[in-house]
């Protein structure tokens, strides 16, 4: 009626699965961690550091000045520098994360920020989440562009940036 299995194949068979199931682990790479944030990072992409820093000069909240109705908003200056003589050593595509943070370090709202455009940035306006409860505003160092290619499974490097923060997460 049934067949039963001899104990040397399921050896055999568990080692299989075992090895099926670890198949292709590398192939995906984890997504990284958000960084450490800071009122200035250093620009990282995997396990590389740019010679670049970027910096939050100056912060301060108040109704938008365009839809003061619509609540609080922050506004912040923020500054990208290489930190290297050569042109050639810092990429020309560089998105970070800049979050408005509470007291305990919990994210408010974030945006992106990038080396080349304005530098000058509003968060919100806002009513909910509450900007005016805004007692830092943080750059996070991890890239976040994953680089021309990241759809291509032939010419991408394999670099995956951190997911993107939201209210309520802990910095």
């Amino acid at each position: 009626m049934g067949q039963w299995i001899r104990p040397g194949r399921v050896g055999i068979l568990v080692a299989t699965i075992l090895a099926v199931a670890g198949c292709g682990a590398d192939d995906f790479p984890s997504t990284p961690e958000p960084g450490v944030a800071a009122r200035k990072v250093a620009v990282i992409r995997g396990d590389q550091t740019y010679p670049m820093t970027a910096e939050v000069i100056d912060w301060e909240t108040g109704p938008h000045p365009q839809v003061p109705e619509r609540g609080m908003a922050v506004h912040f200056t923020y500054r990208f520098r290489s930190t290297s003589s050569d042109p050639w050593a810092t990429p020309t595509r560089v998105e970070l994360q800049a979050c408005a943070v509470d007291g305990r370090r919990v994210v408010i709202l974030c945006t992106s920020i990038f080396n080349d455009s304005l530098k000058d940035c509003w968060l919100g306006p806002s009513a909910d989440p509450d900007l005016a409860r805004t007692a830092d505003v943080l750059i996070l160092p991890y890239q976040m562009y994953a680089g021309l290619h990241a759809g291509d499974p032939k010419d991408h490097d394999g670099y995956v940036p951190p997911r993107h923060l939201g209210p309520g997460d802990q910095l």
